[in-house]
């Protein structure tokens, strides 16, 4: 499990976390350039690269070795644009390098990379959620997000939102791995679903499909998530054999 975190969270956060990725590189509206890139990364960090600005046209043989000289454990392509032909030419370049290049299923389902999913939405089976994927290796998003389903007579209709907010006295579901509080109302029936903490714990903790060998989260989130060490702790006594 990686936390992803700001250059200003690495700076003061002391000791740092176990895995982490650096938070906030992009390229510049202005220059064309990367932006935000630190001078160093911590031992065993990578680099989360987003597309806030839209990819430039740009000489990919020289991001690459801008990207590979930091030495990052990975590069995580965050990008939520639609592939353009400048952006998918740049994640075919990256994947040249020597360590994991996770992006997701619209750049990375026709390259040997691992394949980055957003965070499983609290109302569907994880299972269910990677049945598309079961021959790929998944690094996994987390978050405390939630969904509202409205039910009517006329059909249902799927809220998202990005961040939960606790309900009073919920139920708990054990095999989504979410908290749920439901309303009625003379003309509709609505389910508010969300993850705590909790939830993101039990869901590690439960069998994972093999597939997924890497989950990332906020550090500003989940920096405090308790089941962190003792995953670290099962997982290398699992490696070791014992």
């Amino acid at each position: 499990m990686f936390l992803a975190m700001t250059e200003e969270e690495i700076c003061s956060t002391s000791p740092l976390p176990d895995s982490i990725a650096f938070l906030g590189c992009h390229f510049s509206p202005t220059t064309h350039q990367l932006s935000g890139l630190p001078t160093a990364l911590p031992p065993d960090c990578g680099i989360i690269l987003d597309d806030r600005c839209a990819i430039p046209d740009a000489d990919t043989d020289q991001i690459a070795a801008q990207l590979s000289a930091l030495k990052p454990a990975f590069i995580l392509m965050d990008f939520q644009r639609p592939p353009t032909e400048a952006s998918a030419k740049l994640a075919a370049a990256l994947t040249k390098l020597d360590c994991p290049i996770p992006m997701p299923p619209a750049y990375g389902k026709d390259l040997p990379c691992p394949l980055f999913l957003p965070p499983v939405p609290p109302h569907i089976p994880i299972a269910e959620y990677l049945k598309k994927w079961t021959n790929r290796e998944i690094w996994l998003e987390l978050a405390l997000d939630a969904v509202q389903i409205t039910i009517t007579p006329q059909g249902s209709e799927i809220a998202p939102f990005p961040h939960a907010r606790p309900a009073e006295k919920p139920h708990n579901d054990s095999m989504l791995h979410c908290h749920y509080k439901i309303t009625q109302r003379t003309d509709a029936l609505t389910f508010y679903c969300y993850r705590t903490k909790e939830d993101i714990c039990t869901m590690l903790q439960s069998p994972l499909p093999p597939n997924v060998t890497h989950t990332i989260g906020l550090f500003q989130e989940l920096w405090d998530i308790s089941c962190y060490k003792l995953l670290f702790t099962v997982r290398t006594v699992r490696r070791a054999g014992t």
